[in-house]
């Protein structure tokens, strides 16, 4: 990755397929348990369970609707970053942290990309795993690497580069 970004091209992520597909079925499981506990109750009603699988049908296909994205969400250049079509430059890109959860069952991490306004941080992109398809540690590495070699703030994210090895691709 590193050096088709430094050869000029522009890398294009996508979604994670995987994490999304296992998601998918993992909230498929859930509905179908909900369902059964809820079916077995006396005093429930035909209604009651039309309207409950609705409401498991949608929390579902909420994540199966991610598959249908067929668009880039992440695209690194010498030039900057875009995410979801909006556009930073290497220059704005102020700090960058993965945040892992405490449980991962539903969640698997978060990277913040922060930008300075103000000479203050400002989070500019929650980016989660889902909008991937590299890991976010090595994502992360990615995104560190570009502002170090591409950005003119890169004396303040040397000691973070220094401190932290790069993933190899």
């Amino acid at each position: 990755m590193q050096s088709k970004i430094l050869a000029g091209d522009k890398v294009k992520l996508y979604v994670n397929k995987r994490l999304i597909f296992s998601n998918v079925l993992l909230s498929l499981a859930v509905s179908i348990l909900l369902y059964l506990l809820f079916s077995h109750l006396k005093g429930v009603t035909g209604t009651e369970e039309i309207i409950l699988l609705v409401f498991l049908a949608m929390f579902v296909l909420r994540p199966f609707f991610r598959l249908l994205n067929v668009m880039p969400t992440l695209e690194l250049s010498q030039a900057g970053i875009g995410y979801r079509g909006d556009f930073e430059s290497w220059d704005a890109v102020f700090d960058v942290k993965v945040v892992r959860p405490k449980v991962r069952l539903f969640s698997f991490g978060r990277l913040m990309l922060y930008t300075e306004i103000k000479g203050k941080p400002e989070l500019a992109w929650d980016i989660t795993a889902y909008d991937s398809e590299l890991d976010l540690l090595e994502l992360e590495a990615l995104i560190k690497f570009c502002i170090a070699e591409f950005g003119e703030n890169a004396e303040r994210l040397a000691p973070v580069l220094e401190e932290k090895q790069p993933v190899s691709f």
